[in-house]
C-alpha cells in the first residue's frame, strides 16, 4: 500500500487527547475531540447575556480551576484509584485523571468525562441551591423553576453587613417544599418578627436529598477520606464550599444556617476552604440548629476561616439526642470551646475571664448533661428536672418534632403537651 500524500494530515482519532485552552501557566488540560468540541461550545456560549450564558460561564471557570497547583475545594477523588478525581461545580460534574503528560514532575488534567447534572437537580435527586419565597395559599415554594448555579445577592437581601444573605442547609427532607418549610422556621429562629420579614425577603436553601442517589456515589471527600457523611452529603458539601468561595471572592455578607444533618455539610464545606487559607473577614457567620455533627469542629473552622463570631449564640439549645451525642458530644463540647477560645484566642488580660467562666461552666453543666439541663436544674428539684430533661429528649427524638424551631427545651415540651391535649 502506499503512503498517504504529504499534503493530507493524518486522520486523527476521536479518542486522541490534545491540550485544550491556553498553557501559559499551571498544568495543562487534555481532552479528546468530542470534549474538546464540547468546550470550545461552551466558550462560545459564554459570552451570551443569558441564563445558558451563566451555566457556560460556570463549566469554563470549574475546568481552569483544574490548572491550579492543588486540587480545586469543590473536587473529590475515587477510592482505590489515586489519580481520578471529581469536581462538583454548579449544574456540572467534570471526571479527570491526574497524569504527567510532559514527562515532568508537574501533573496534567486529563478529562475523562463531563456530565450535566441539570435535570437530576431539577427533579431534586442531586444537591443544587434554589431560591425560595413565600406564597399566601401555598406557603414556601421555589421561586424559579430550576435551581440556580451561582450565590448571588437580591434586591431584598443584599449582601452587605446591614442586609445579609440567608442561605439555609437542610439535614433531612422528603423534598424540597419540606425541606424550605423546616429551614424558614430555624433561620427566623422561632422569632415572629423575623419570620415575618422572611416571608417578605425569601431565603435560599442548598437542598439536600435524602435519596441516596447522588451521581457523586462512591466519591470521597480529598480532606476528610469520607468517614462521615452520605454519598448525597459529600456531594453536598463541595457544592456548598464553591458557592462559600464565591461569596468570598464576591465580598457577600452571608448567615448561613444548617439543620440536623446539614450541620455536617455546612462544616465539611469549611473546612475544605481552610485548605484555601482564605480569610473571610467576618463577613460570613454560621447557626447551626439541633446539629447532629459536633459544634467543637465547627467552632475550630469558623474561627480558622476568621467568621463572624460575635454572636454568643450561634446554635440552639433543643436537647434532641442527635444534638446531644453528636453535636454536644453530651455536654463537654461548650467546654472543649471555652479550652480552644482559653488556649488560642484569649490576651492575658481576657484569660482569667476565660478560665473563670470554663471552671463556672464545668461546676454547673458537668461533664454528662448538656446546657439545657443546666436551665431545668435552676428552675426544678434534682429529681424533677432529670425527668423533664428525659421527656424532653424523648419528645426531641420524634420525627415529627424535629422541624419546629425551639428556643429553649421546656417551649419544646410545652408544644407537644399542647399537640397531645388538642388530640385527645
Amino acid at each position: 500500500m502506499g503512503q498517504l500524500p504529504s499534503a493530507l494530515p493524518p486522520v486523527q482519532s476521536s479518542s486522541a487527547l490534545q491540550a485544550w485552552g491556553s498553557r501559559t501557566s499551571g498544568r495543562a488540560i487534555f481532552a479528546n475531540a468530542s470534549h474538546q468540541q464540547l468546550l470550545d461550545n461552551f466558550r462560545q456560549l459564554s459570552t451570551q447575556q443569558s441564563s445558558e450564558g451563566y451555566h457556560a460561564q460556570t463549566l469554563l471557570k470549574a475546568v481552569d480551576s483544574l490548572r491550579g497547583p492543588a486540587s480545586p475545594v469543590n473536587s473529590m477523588l475515587k477510592p482505590n484509584q489515586p489519580t481520578r478525581r471529581l469536581l462538583v461545580a454548579g449544574g456540572f460534574e467534570i471526571e479527570y485523571e491526574l497524569n504527567s503528560y510532559y514527562g515532568h514532575c508537574q501533573t496534567d488534567v486529563e478529562i475523562v468525562d463531563i456530565r450535566m447534572a441539570k435535570e437530576d437537580a431539577r427533579e431534586e435527586r442531586r444537591s443544587a441551591l434554589w431560591r425560595i419565597k413565600f406564597d399566601q395559599q401555598v406557603g414556601w415554594i421555589p421561586e424559579e423553576k430550576e435551581p440556580r448555579t451561582t450565590l448571588t445577592a437580591s434586591p431584598a437581601q443584599k449582601g452587605n453587613k446591614e442586609s445579609p444573605v440567608k442561605v439555609g442547609v437542610n439535614g433531612h427532607s422528603r423534598q424540597l417544599k419540606y425541606a424550605a418549610d423546616t429551614l424558614s422556621k430555624h433561620i427566623s429562629r422561632g422569632d415572629k418578627g423575623k419570620a415575618a420579614s422572611l416571608q417578605n425577603s425569601g431565603f435560599q436553601l442548598l437542598y439536600v436529598p435524602s435519596t441516596n442517589s447522588a451521581i457523586g456515589a462512591e466519591w470521597v471527600s480529598i480532606k476528610s477520606l469520607g468517614l462521615n457523611g452520605t454519598d448525597e452529603q459529600r456531594v453536598a458539601s463541595r457544592i456548598l464550599a464553591q458557592h462559600m468561595l464565591e461569596a468570598y471572592q464576591k465580598g457577600l455578607y452571608i448567615e448561613w444556617t444548617a439543620h440536623k444533618d446539614g450541620a455536617w455539610v455546612l462544616t465539611e464545606a469549611m473546612r475544605q476552604l481552610t485548605t484555601q487559607r482564605i480569610d473571610l473577614q467576618r463577613k460570613q457567620k454560621i447557626f447551626l440548629s439541633d446539629a447532629a455533627s459536633s459544634h467543637v469542629v465547627a467552632d475550630r473552622m469558623r474561627h480558622t476561616l476568621n467568621m463572624d463570631t460575635y454572636d454568643s449564640s450561634w446554635h440552639n439549645t433543643a436537647p434532641g439526642p442527635a444534638q446531644l451525642v453528636g453535636g454536644t458530644h453530651l455536654g463537654v463540647a461548650p467546654l472543649l470551646c471555652l479550652v480552644d477560645e482559653f488556649r488560642h484566642r484569649s490576651n492575658a488580660d481576657e484569660k482569667f475571664g476565660t478560665a473563670g467562666d470554663l471552671l463556672w461552666q464545668a461546676g454547673t453543666k458537668g461533664l454528662v448533661v448538656s446546657g439545657a439541663a443546666t436551665a431545668i436544674i435552676s428552675t426544678a428539684g434534682v429529681p424533677m428536672s432529670l425527668a423533664l430533661l428525659g421527656a424532653s429528649i424523648l419528645i426531641a427524638s420524634l420525627p415529627s418534632a424535629r422541624d419546629d424551631y425551639f428556643k429553649n427545651p421546656g417551649q419544646q415540651l410545652g408544644s407537644w403537651l399542647a399537640r397531645l391535649r388538642k388530640h385527645n
